[in-house]
């Protein structure tokens, strides 16, 4: 059984090795693996799930690298295919605390975007627990009729569907086109993860608590808004909405900090805690991210996040 089957986009992540330059001062990079669901799928597996992703890469030595760590990290990955035709995305980043982190983009031919439906039938859906999907997934076909069927299958299948709805303004061609998209793959889900600017964008909402209820009077039974430094939002259809505290630390990157707190949100959640509990897990494991260079390598054990909360005289959820 696997507990978490993690959808979508993988990446190489050039992230700058100067800090507090801009693109023009930097020298040289460090290259690790990035990309929502793969991210996910390390974070889930380094706090002790049993986790999977399914992917695309090229048959280039960038898919070799991403597939190389993924698998050294543990995770399931014998159902990624290589197409020849299509490249490995890649992502360049600088870094510039404490909140100017620029990000660009190669996606053109990406390879994640060429899963089909019949890549997701030769995935384990049957046998994972929480299939987690995410919004960039729908940016291009094959990709976004194979994730709305993952979408249906999962929730066929008995698994949990969680969605991240992971908007990057630069991957499409207006904020509309993307709520658009994003809506009809929420309407299918048990659970969403999102920011207030990507709430924003997927409800067209002109604030995100009313994005927030929009979504959720849409069909959405749960939302969990991330809020960065003021922690989390737990937001069920009829009901209040419930803050989560935060953290406090020094921020290096931000970048990252999203998919650590959806590890830790899965991680809670797989194991039978309430959404409260944890978020605040969550907002944990998404604090020790921000303290740190990169995404996928970067992302915290079990032990290191005992420890984080014992450092801060905090109680853990459980």
């Amino acid at each position: 059984m696997i507990d978490v089957l993690c959808m979508g986009r993988s990446s190489i992540d050039l992230y700058a090795h100067e800090i507090g330059v801009p693109i023009t001062g930097v020298k040289s990079f460090d290259a690790y693996v990035g990309g929502c669901p793969a991210n996910v799928s390390v974070g889930t597996r380094r706090l002790g799930l049993r986790s999977a992703l399914l992917t695309a890469v090229g048959t280039d030595q960038v898919g070799d690298f991403v597939l190389d760590f993924l698998a050294r990290e543990g995770v399931a990955v014998d159902f990624v295919p290589r197409l020849p035709e299509r490249r490995t995305s890649a992502a360049l980043l600088t870094i510039q605390p404490p909140d100017t982190f620029p990000l660009t983009f190669y996606r053109d031919n990406c390879a994640d975007l060429g899963l089909t439906i019949a890549h997701v039938n030769a995935a384990p859906l049957a046998d994972s627990k929480v299939v987690f999907l995410s919004g960039t997934g729908l940016s291009a076909e094959p990709s976004r009729t194979a994730t709305l069927y993952a979408c249906e299958s999962a929730r066929a299948l008995g698994a949990t569907v969680v969605v991240d709805i992971d908007y990057r303004a630069g991957l499409w061609p207006s904020a509309g086109a993307f709520g658009v998209n994003v809506r009809a793959l929420l309407a299918g889900a048990d659970l969403a993860v999102g920011t207030e600017e990507e709430v924003v964008a997927a409800s067209g909402a002109a604030d995100a608590m009313t994005g927030v209820r929009s979504l959720l009077d849409a069909g959405l039974p749960v939302l969990i808004l991330k809020r960065g430094v003021h922690g989390a939002v737990v937001c069920r259809r009829g009901e209040a909405p419930v803050p989560v505290a935060p953290f406090t630390v020094d921020v290096l990157n931000v970048l990252g900090a999203g998919d650590a707190f959806a590890s830790g949100f899965l991680y809670g959640h797989v194991h039978g805690w309430t959404h409260e509990e944890a978020a605040r897990f969550g907002n944990a494991t998404g604090a020790i991210v921000v303290t740190r260079h990169g995404c996928a390598n970067f992302m915290p054990t079990l032990p290191e996040v005992h420890d984080f909360f014992t450092a801060q005289g905090a109680t853990l959820p459980r």
